[in-house]
């Protein structure tokens, strides 16, 4: 399966910048659907990820950040393609890699999915009523576990086919996880007027 991802630098070239762009517009699409159906509020930001919060929660389109990292990183694979099969012998370095970036969006589009599919359940036919706040703690340590979780199924798979790729989505995961575990720890520590509730926007 993989040797048609590391044959050439370009198979994995445009599924980064595909699942990169969807990532951002579809977490854009799921903080405005959120929003509108203000049953979830989220305290701080819908978005987990600091560097992205205020674009996210202001529905920014064309995001500086977002185009610096998917330009950024489309260019690191076809650097590292280069060093990896043309300037050395190591295709398990490249195949590392680029499972860690691919199986990431794999995960966060995963979410994505649930996400849309809830919406889509609450615009067709309502079922969800009342208000619930999630705390940052919360939504970091629910985020830390699915991490968690897929870093094993990932690490499984590795061990049964021997995959760098599925090694390198196990790695990614668990730097994830143990990212977002920290950051909860970090919110619990906040003091109580630094915390704010704020509907997903």
């Amino acid at each position: 399966m993989e040797s048609w991802l590391i044959a050439s630098p370009y198979p994995g070239m445009i599924l980064w910048f595909i699942l990169y762009t969807s990532d951002y517009y579809m977490t854009l699409a799921a903080a405005r659907g959120y929003k509108e159906m203000g049953v979830f509020l989220y305290e701080k930001s819908f978005e987990l990820t600091p560097q992205y919060q205020k674009d996210i929660d202001g529905q920014v389109r064309f995001s500086r950040l977002h185009i610096t990292f998917l330009v950024g990183y489309t260019l690191v694979i076809l650097l590292f393609w280069f060093l990896c099969l043309r300037l050395s012998s190591v295709p398990w370095l490249y195949s590392f890699l680029l499972g860690a970036l691919l199986l990431l969006e794999v995960v966060v589009h995963l979410r994505h999915l649930r996400n849309w599919y809830q919406l889509y359940i609450y615009r067709r036919e309502g079922g969800v009523s009342g208000q619930v706040t999630f705390a940052q703690r919360f939504s970091y340590l629910n985020s830390a576990f699915d991490f968690y979780i897929h870093a094993v199924l990932f690490g499984l798979y590795g061990i049964l086919t021997f995959s760098p790729f599925f090694f390198g989505g196990t790695l990614i995961c668990m730097v994830n996880g143990l990212r977002h575990s920290r950051y909860a720890n970090r919110a619990f520590s906040m003091k109580p007027e630094e915390k704010h509730a704020n509907t997903a926007s």
